[in-house]
């Protein structure tokens, strides 16, 4: 662990820990700074090109049903930062240039194709988060359909330069469900 981990493991650490719940705290903390780190990645470069809203826009829509519906997980963490990269902060500079040349009527039929998606593949569980009963299916799928109300709400009321950036969030969630599906994991 580096000094980082280790003091705020030190600062988190209870003596009435027990082991178990020591290194669950270790990991803890372990994930919690590769998020922070990889988000850092990704914000920095959106920053240096100029698009660092729409990139938190289009990331807050895709994270709103990407913890309800999951999906496909990179197996790497370098692999995920890239791809990370490609889909973010890099498509969404060149959608930001484009954003004049999407019809209004097809940003809508292509979100509610998307939405439909959603609707009928998540949620998808993977390896590393497993759905594990029909009760934990049924409450993401309830958890899942409020999400998309708002989805849909701010979607409505939004302009159009932010309907193409919601859209492309959903449509990067679709994306991943579509890719578990094809990779044919039947976890629960």
């Amino acid at each position: 662990m580096n000094r980082l981990e280790n003091a705020l493991f030190s600062f988190l650490n209870q003596e009435n820990f027990s082991p178990l719940e020591k290194e669950k705290l270790k990991f803890g903390i372990q994930i919690v700074l590769a998020e922070i780190n990889k988000l850092l990645i990704i914000y920095l470069v959106a920053f240096l090109l100029d698009c660092f809203v729409p990139t938190l826009i289009t990331h807050l829509s895709f994270l709103l049903l990407r913890q309800v519906c999951l999906g496909y997980h990179f197996k790497n963490l370098y692999i995920c930062i890239a791809w990370s990269l490609i889909a973010f902060p890099i498509a969404i500079n060149f959608l930001t240039n484009q954003f004049g040349n999407l019809s209004a009527i097809f940003l809508y039929i292509g979100f509610c194709i998307m939405l439909l998606f959603i609707y009928i593949l998540a949620p998808q569980g993977t390896e590393n988060q497993p759905i594990i009963s029909e009760k934990h299916r049924s409450y993401l799928r309830k958890q899942m359909n409020i999400r998309l109300f708002i989805l849909i709400g701010v979607f409505c009321f939004s302009p159009a330069e932010m309907k193409v950036l919601i859209s492309y969030g959903v449509f990067l969630e679709v994306f991943m469900l579509i890719t578990q599906k094809i990779k044919g994991e039947k976890l629960v």
